[in-house]
């Protein structure tokens, strides 16, 4: 087990890294040189994190400092973190030519990067296979969550890279939100005024562009709850096929229609490796259910309609067989889902 000192420099990296608020209670600063540590702790408060150079770190040490060696700029580079964390810095593009041989974030880095990413989610959406390399746990993608809707709640500061210009930006290509001697009120107003996604992107590319393509892609908060599932799942298979990414084991579910093209990011995930077993994971609650096909079909069902009665008519369509004949097998799962304290019918589908 990791010592509280350590697990707190490892949180307070992953939200600097990731725009995921709330991972630590404060903001994280991230100073590229030590030149302006002096302004940036006047500036932040009890809670916050300031991570800078050691070098620039003069005894005794403020507590909200961690120091870090090494250069977190170019590809290749690599930082260590209060001499035990270490990070290796590599381009999304160049991703799927890489082998992860430990903690390595990946950044976009350029337009080119973000379309990149988007195209391999297209990939995985379509055909259902992922990039191998994002599935890694050693794997923490640059700016995670700026491709999700803005969270309303808390302070609007969540990360804050310091350039060595002096420039406070939400992250190293984000969105300029101050200089070095404003006023942090003045920074966090800033901050509230331009919520969206692709904040952390705007230094290389149009942020309303980004949110079109997004908007393009109404599965992608699911996609990229898919890849958190994957990579954090210790036993998963080694090629994962979830259902809704390349289809479904529901013929109609890929058809269109009534039902969603896409779940929420929420609702649980059905997984196999080879198809003949099947687990049902919740990330939520953090259960897991083994099913076999038949059980795989009706939470597919289930989870798509929401509605016990709508999921048996569609089973029925399915396995060409009257409602009645499948209802027990939809009632029985629905039954066993809520033993385990998994309601599949309570997640409600994006748009409903």
């Amino acid at each position: 087990m990791a010592s509280r000192p350590g697990h707190r420099t490892a949180t307070a990296f992953e939200q600097y890294v990731t725009g995921r608020r709330g991972i630590v209670e404060g903001a994280v600063f991230f100073l590229e040189t030590g030149d302006h540590l002096d302004e940036v702790l006047r500036v932040a408060e009890p809670c916050d994190v300031v991570i800078a150079p050691a070098a620039a770190l003069a005894p005794p040490a403020d507590p909200r400092t961690i120091g870090y060696d090494g250069s977190y700029m170019e590809p290749g580079d690599e930082i260590t973190l209060d001499g035990r964390h270490t990070f290796e810095l590599q381009d999304y593009i160049a991703l799927p030519f890489l082998s992860v041989v430990g903690p390595t974030v990946v950044r976009q880095r350029s337009a080119a990067g973000i379309a990149a990413f988007l195209s391999d989610a297209d990939t995985a959406w379509e055909s259902g296979a992922f990039v191998g390399q994002l599935l890694s746990a050693d794997v923490q993608l640059d700016s995670r969550d700026s491709f999700l809707a803005a969270d309303s709640v808390g302070d609007s500061l969540v990360r804050i890279h310091v350039t060595r210009r002096g420039e406070y930006r939400d992250g190293p290509d984000g969105l300029l939100l101050g200089k070095v001697g404003e006023e942090r009120a003045d920074v966090e107003s800033e901050a509230a005024s331009r919520e969206g996604r692709g904040r952390s992107f705007a230094g290389i590319v149009d942020p309303r562009v980004l949110e079109a393509d997004l908007d393009d892609r109404p599965w992608f908060e699911r996609y990229l709850a898919a890849l958190d599932l994957l990579r954090l799942w210790g036993s998963a298979p080694e090629r994962p096929a979830i259902s809704g990414f390349g289809g479904h084991l529901v013929a109609a579910l890929d058809e269109g229609g009534s039902y969603p093209a896409a779940l929420s990011a929420r609702a649980p995930f059905l997984v196999t490796g080879d198809g003949d077993e099947y687990v049902l994971v919740d990330r939520i609650n953090r259960r897991r259910l083994r099913l076999t096909v038949d059980s795989a079909r009706a939470a597919e069902c289930l989870i798509a309609t929401s509605d016990e009665s709508e999921a048996a008519a569609l089973l029925a369509i399915e396995l060409g067989s009257r409602v009645s004949s499948v209802t027990p097998l939809v009632r029985e799962l629905r039954d066993r889902f809520a033993a385990a304290g998994l309601d599949v019918t309570a997640m409600r589908r994006d748009g409903a």
